[in-house]
């Protein structure tokens, strides 16, 4: 291979798609998450023109459902006319949620914009200088619930000098993900293409690297599992081929899951504080807008009040407020209590209940390590039996002290020895 050259890997765009379960009344927030599937394409375009790509692959699902509307449509087709101005060849396949029955309004596209079949692998050539420098494949989903294994009737020609495959499947069986053009990995390999670019798992990951197989993962996460980076991979391609593959993001929200520890908030005002810092945290290290939820955790001296009626509501609407006001902003979606009372063991082992005589045998094996531990080993081999490769996680006084504490948690709510 004579030419080097860089493409960019895209996927799971989902223009116009909603946040899945936020409901946010500011104005400025509502307009951000509005936009966001939006942004992060235009992102998209902007590092393909950036970098130099050569050419885009597009593997599917570049709308959010068959049901397209206009808005993003007219977005896409400006995008493509960008990308065609900046000499930048887009390779598209249609995936689950936008297959090719699915109804277009017919713009125009750019001839640089190239949409594989659905009836069979199609094969279009890159050129540079009047020379082949990559051959691209794929085939497009023609509806939406595609259960056939769509990955064996790729094959690479014997000429190419370097082949991109472009497919939008399950590759593995990921049982998050619906088993759409389900696909091994061994699938993948007899094609030999030097890069899969795949398409329809969320998650940027790469699967192997001989050859390269990789999800890019989605421009923009939607919804409270999506977490972390979302963007796109580039690729360097030199003489020796793929010298190097980046994650670029493109996301301009995130979404964050945290648990904010009470165990030292003593009042409310204590976990008002707690919980703007958790906040103030998360923008630190995001640097960008952030979905938030929150749970809050530990025995804390603040639970009793945190369980009166409109406490924790009117606690969640002022950091809430103050946070949607900051720059970035940070949008605290839902906070969840699950925090517990404080317990007095002095007080439960002087009482003559249960819960009392439980305390006292935890103390004892806390203070005996080998019979803890034969304990601890009797209770999880079982497990260990049943589910191969099983650990525990956790030492074994962290393991005693959690279950004393559940235990005494459940006995002292029914009202099993509260002295």
């Amino acid at each position: 291979m004579d030419h080097g050259f860089v493409f960019v890997h895209a996927a799971d765009m989902h223009l116009d798609a909603p946040f899945a379960g936020v409901s946010a009344d500011d104005a400025r927030v509502g307009k951000a998450l509005a936009e966001a599937t939006h942004a992060a394409f235009d992102r998209l375009v902007d590092t393909c023109v950036e970098r130099g790509a050569r050419f885009v692959v597009l593997a599917g699902d570049a709308y959010n459902s068959s049901d397209t509307s206009l808005r993003a449509q007219l977005h896409f087709a400006a995008g493509m006319r960008r990308l065609s101005e900046a000499g930048v060849d887009v390779f598209l396949v249609h995936g689950n949620h936008d297959p090719a029955s699915g109804w277009s309004a017919g713009l125009a596209m750019p001839e640089s914009v190239h949409v594989f079949p659905t009836d069979r692998v199609g094969r279009f050539e890159v050129t540079s200088d009047g020379q082949t420098v990559a051959a691209v494949y794929g085939r497009s989903f023609a509806h939406a619930a595609e259960t056939a294994n769509l990955a064996v009737g790729y094959a690479r020609q014997a000429d190419d000098p370097f082949a991109v495959g472009v497919l939008h499947a399950n590759v593995g069986g990921n049982p998050e993900y619906d088993p759409y053009a389900p696909a091994s990995l061994d699938d993948l390999r007899a094609a030999r293409m030097d890069y899969w670019a795949l398409g329809h798992i969320h998650k940027q990951e790469v699967l192997v690297r001989d050859p390269w197989i990789a999800y890019s993962g989605s421009t923009q996460g939607l919804n409270p599992k999506e977490t972390g980076p979302h963007g796109c991979l580039v690729v360097q391609v030199g003489p020796s081929g793929i010298s190097a593959v980046e994650h670029v993001e493109t996301a301009p929200v995130g979404w964050a899951q945290i648990e904010c520890d009470l165990a030292a908030a003593h009042t409310i005002e204590d976990a008002h504080r707690r919980l703007a810092e958790s906040c103030e945290a998360i923008r630190s290290d995001a640097g960008r807008p952030t979905v938030v939820r929150v749970k809050l955790v530990g025995r804390s001296p603040a639970h009793a009040g945190l369980a009166r009626a409109g406490v924790l509501g009117d606690l969640v609407e002022s950091v809430r407020r103050d946070q949607a006001a900051a720059t970035p902003w940070i949008w605290l979606d839902r906070v969840t209590d699950v925090t517990a009372p404080v317990l007095d063991l002095d007080a439960v082992r002087a009482g003559k209940e249960f819960s009392a005589e439980l305390v006292r045998i935890a103390d004892e094996l806390e203070a005996d390590s080998v019979a803890l531990g034969q304990l601890i080993e009797e209770i999880s081999a079982p497990l260990g039996a049943a589910l191969p490769g099983y650990e525990l996680g956790i030492d074994s006084n962290s393991a005693l002290i959690a279950a004393r504490d559940a235990a005494l948690d459940l006995l002292l709510a029914e009202g099993g020895g509260r002295p």
